[in-house]
């Protein structure tokens, strides 16, 4: 047998041994969990939604390629698309934990502004309601809609609360849950009083 021959056999012989043992990229496997997790923890998943959903995603892609290769016999089995797609999540999962912070003042800002619209909004309807015709069915009508004025004041003071314990997505969402109602009680009133004959004023 002539050198040239044995040496094919043995990078042959190498390429089957290599393949027979490629194994499951357990480490990896980890490090982008723990990757998500940490970005979990931050509230990634609130305030930076896309990205740690993309990270999530991928290492969903990964877990369901490792088990197809797994499935497989040991010499064809082929890790490197679940590694990339590791690699990706973890990559992404870390961009998304850095992110959280400015995502969070963001929406912090963003949410005092709204309790100020919505404060005079809700002053808007309480000088409405001064104005608008009384009478029976008047009457009625005042006082379902001061009781969903209330309502919604007693919605600004919660979202005002959440704000304070730094959950800002639950605040952004109630404050806009408040002013929205106070728009349309707003309209309403506005309504009410132009069929009225008069005109709204303040």
């Amino acid at each position: 047998m002539n050198h040239r021959y044995s040496r094919l056999l043995l990078l042959a012989a190498s390429a089957v041994l290599f393949a027979a043992c490629a194994k499951a990229p357990e480490q990896a496997v980890t490090a982008a969990r723990d990757a998500l997790t940490a970005a979990r923890d931050a509230e990634a998943d609130q305030y930076v939604s896309e990205l740690y959903v993309v990270a999530a995603d991928s290492f969903a892609a990964a877990e369901a390629e490792i088990e197809t290769q797994n499935a497989r016999n040991a010499f064809t089995r082929n890790y490197d698309r679940a590694d990339a797609l590791l690699a990706f999540a973890t990559e992404t999962a870390q961009i998304a934990l850095t992110r959280v912070a400015d995502e969070k003042e963001a929406v912090r800002v963003a949410n005092e502004a709204l309790f100020v619209e919505t404060d005079a909004v809700l002053a808007r309807v309480a000088t409405l309601m001064t104005q608008a015709p009384v009478g029976k069915d008047g009457n009625l009508a005042l006082a379902s809609i001061r009781e969903d004025a209330t309502l919604a004041g007693a919605s600004l003071e919660e979202a005002r609360a959440a704000q304070v314990e730094g959950d800002f997505v639950r605040a952004g969402a109630i404050a806009s849950a408040a002013l929205e109602k106070g728009q349309s009680l707003a309209a309403e009133l506005e309504t009410a009083i132009v069929a009225s004959g008069r005109r709204p004023r303040g």
